[in-house]
C-alpha cells in the first residue's frame, strides 16, 4: 500500500466478515493495544493508575512464584523494592498476558516458556539472594499475604 492508498469502505464488510467468531467480545480489551494488553512503563505510570497496576502485578507474581515453585532466594518477598526485579517480572507478566490472550493463535504458551527460560538467568543476576535494605526474607515469597508494607509501597512508589 502506498502513501496515497486507503482502504476502500466497500471492502470493510468483507474484512469484518473474515474476523474470527467472538472477536466482538474481545473488542473492549483491545485498547490500548491490539490484544488489549497494556505494557507498563514504570517511568511514566500515572499515580492514580499505580495501585491497580501494582495489585495486578502482585497477584500475578504470587501466582507465578507458586506455579513455578520459585524460592525466595530467586524472587524475594520484597521483590517490589528491587527495581530490576519489578521490570523483569512486569515484562514476564506482559509476555504471559499476550501468550494466553484469546486472540493468540496457540503458540503463545510455548513462546512464554521460551521467554521464561531466557528471563530466569536474568532474574538471578538482578537479585543475588540477599538484601541490603534492612528487611528479612522468608523461605518462600508466596507463603503469606502481602504485608502492610506492600500496601504502603504501591500507594506511593512506582517510578523510582
Amino acid at each position: 500500500m502506498s502513501d496515497g492508498d486507503s482502504i476502500d469502505p466497500a471492502n470493510w464488510d468483507e474484512l469484518i466478515q473474515s474476523l474470527p467468531p467472538g472477536w466482538e467480545d474481545a473488542a473492549s480489551r483491545r485498547e490500548p493495544g491490539m490484544l488489549g494488553i497494556t505494557v507498563v512503563n514504570w517511568r511514566t505510570l500515572e499515580d492514580e493508575k499505580a495501585p491497580e497496576v501494582w495489585t495486578d502485578l502482585g497477584e500475578w507474581v504470587a501466582w507465578f512464584i507458586r506455579r513455578y515453585r520459585l524460592p525466595a532466594r530467586k524472587i524475594p518477598t520484597c521483590w517490589y523494592r528491587h527495581g530490576s526485579l519489578v521490570e523483569e517480572l512486569s515484562a514476564l507478566h506482559t509476555a504471559w498476558l499476550v501468550s494466553f490472550d484469546s486472540l493468540d493463535a496457540g503458540y503463545g504458551p510455548i513462546g512464554f516458556h521460551e521467554r521464561l527460560a531466557i528471563a530466569l538467568p536474568r532474574l538471578a543476576s538482578w537479585y543475588s539472594g540477599e538484601c541490603h535494605d534492612g528487611h528479612v526474607e522468608l523461605p518462600y515469597a508466596s507463603e503469606s499475604a502481602p504485608p502492610q508494607e506492600w500496601a504502603d509501597w504501591i500507594a506511593v512508589s512506582h517510578a523510582g
